[in-house]
């Protein structure tokens, strides 16, 4: 049953990739236009960018705002901003129109229109990925991948093959951006990942907490701990979280209050706001809720990368780093590379809150190596490398 489910699948892909494709082969006979188009999944890196061609180009920015997307991309007017969805026939078939003609495209996810979208030679297509960097193995070294079909994994390289270009931090995500996505360091632009420049600007950082106070007066004289955990496969909606909440607020109720951040895909059926408990997911941008935090406590995000660039401490809580080990992959020794105690439990968490004894050296180590390249200015030297330079150039 599960075979024939996937076949069904598999080709109504194939059908729906072939539209594509044959739209977009109509389109790409027009002329190539001076604009920047960007399809939009995430939105946090797009919005930075788009923001900084508009200031130093003359280029014209089009968005296409995909459905989960939640950025306003207040910077660009509203008739550049196209809701792009096969629900939208006429909104999808623009969409491809601008894909097909536009000297410049950004992404920021794995598209899977991309399969079909082969983009003409004079044409650079930027990968913006969602992460700055990566403990979970994705792309070719997926561990899923291998339950999945051959047709599926060559419509994975095919999306990959479009990537001229994938903005980086440090030379170790180059590394695993060419392990994943099957590139070469030709491909490889160490720019630093745009959204890196909030957390390099300490007069922005200062700002972001100030507005989060305000607008959380609980936090007010209190430490942050912020709970953001990793999306867990099949997880989308979940009754409960791993860690102890009461426990938590009899030990650390006093001078604490615990965040709750969880992947924008889950959804949790109790809110579990208290004196020392706020559910902040879908209402706050994750820099707003790390501009706060005193204490990021997570396991396999890949948050720890920018929030590490804040120089505060962090607590990995991997309660299931064996059974994550086999099932997802890690690209490295977690223990060993993460810049902080592992816990296991929730009482091992309250010991490390407690005992206050982190490694503030072991954070700046672990910001130097993997934001190498993220000075402040990314999103600037990204678009000056752009479009100040010939294609042969970049």
């Amino acid at each position: 049953m599960i075979c024939l489910i996937e076949m069904i699948k598999e080709a109504a892909l194939a059908i729906y990739l072939t539209a594509v494709r044959t739209v977009f082969r109509l389109c790409r006979l027009a002329p190539l236009q001076h604009k920047t188009v960007m399809l939009a999944s995430f939105g946090d890196n797009i919005q930075v960018v788009a923001s900084e061609v508009s200031a130093q180009t003359d280029s014209r920015v089009v968005i296409l705002k995909e459905p989960g997307c939640r950025q306003k991309f207040d910077s660009i007017a509203s008739r550049n901003i196209i809701r792009f969805s096969p629900a939208r026939p006429s909104n999808w078939l623009k969409g491809l129109y601008h894909l097909a003609t536009a000297e410049v495209v950004f992404v920021d996810n794995y598209h899977l229109i991309l399969a079909a979208c082969d983009f003409r030679q004079e044409a650079v297509c930027v990968q913006l990925w969602h992460a700055n960097g990566a403990v979970k193995m994705f792309g070719l070294y997926d561990k899923t991948a291998s339950d999945r079909p051959k047709s599926a994994i060559r419509r994975f390289r095919q999306v990959y093959s479009r990537f001229h270009k994938v903005v980086v931090s440090s030379d170790e995500m180059a590394g695993i951006f060419k392990r994943a996505f099957g590139l070469d360091e030709a491909n490889i632009l160490k720019t630093g990942v745009p959204r890196t420049d909030f957390y390099r600007s300490t007069q922005r950082v200062k700002k972001a907490r100030e507005e989060m106070e305000m607008s959380l007066p609980q936090l007010r004289d209190k430490k942050v701990l912020l709970y953001a955990p990793t999306f867990r496969d099949s997880d989308f909606t979940i009754d409960s979280l791993p860690l102890d909440l009461e426990k938590m607020k009899d030990a650390l109720g006093t001078d604490h209050h615990l965040l709750i951040q969880l992947h924008r895909t889950v959804q949790l059926v109790d809110t579990y706001n208290s004196d020392f408990v706020t559910h902040t997911s879908g209402k706050y941008d994750i820099a707003s809720l790390l501009s706060v935090a005193d204490l990021l406590i997570t396991d396999y995000s890949s948050i720890p990368f920018e929030f590490s660039m804040l120089g505060r401490p962090m607590l990995f809580f991997a309660y299931d780093l064996e059974q994550y080990k086999v099932t997802r992959g890690i690209w490295f020794e977690y223990t060993a590379m993460m810049p902080g105690p592992v816990a296991r439990t929730t009482d091992d968490v309250i010991r490390h809150i407690k005992e206050n004894h982190f490694d503030y050296l072991e954070v700046a180590s672990f910001d130097a190596i993997w934001n190498k390249y993220a000075t402040g200015n990314a999103s600037k030297n990204l678009v000056e490398v752009l479009y100040k330079k010939t294609p042969e150039e970049i």
